[in-house]
């Protein structure tokens, strides 16, 4: 079984309480977890630079990601680490939109940025049907 932790604050942002990142205090929290995997969420924003170091400096897969303020709750939106360029550039254009913790965006913006985006409530119809088409599950 994979330990992997998709949810992890390096920036401290209007989202957050204040705090101070450690690259030693990370180290010490993978090892402890004993983690396979991962993934850098800050609120609203993706941190390119800092995301290469932690990437560098730890043994294990690092996923870069982004928690976008939306509709009242929170999206953890994690992508893959070989088109970091393209991420960062979406990225930014979600920290243009939500400038404080009291903005949030809406579902239509979120499917611009990230176009492949699907609600969980729509992307578990989408895999029923294609279940359902390859005989394997009943709708």
């Amino acid at each position: 079984m994979k330990k992997i932790d998709l949810h992890i604050h390096t920036v401290s942002t209007p989202s957050d309480k204040k705090f101070t990142f450690s690259m030693e205090r990370m180290k010490w929290y993978v090892e402890e977890a004993k983690l396979d995997a991962i993934a850098i969420t800050n609120h609203n924003m993706f941190d390119l630079e800092q995301f290469r170091i932690i990437q560098q400096q730890l043994a294990v897969k690092v996923f870069p990601g982004i928690e976008v303020d939306i509709e009242g709750t929170h999206l953890l939106v994690i992508a893959e680490d070989n088109e970091l360029n393209d991420f960062k550039s979406r990225c930014d254009m979600i920290t243009e939109l939500i400038p404080d913790k009291y903005e949030g965006q809406k579902v239509p913006s979120i499917k611009v940025q990230y176009p492949s985006y699907k609600p969980v409530d729509e992307a578990e119809q989408s895999l029923r049907n294609k279940l359902a088409l390859a005989g394997d599950f009943k709708n």
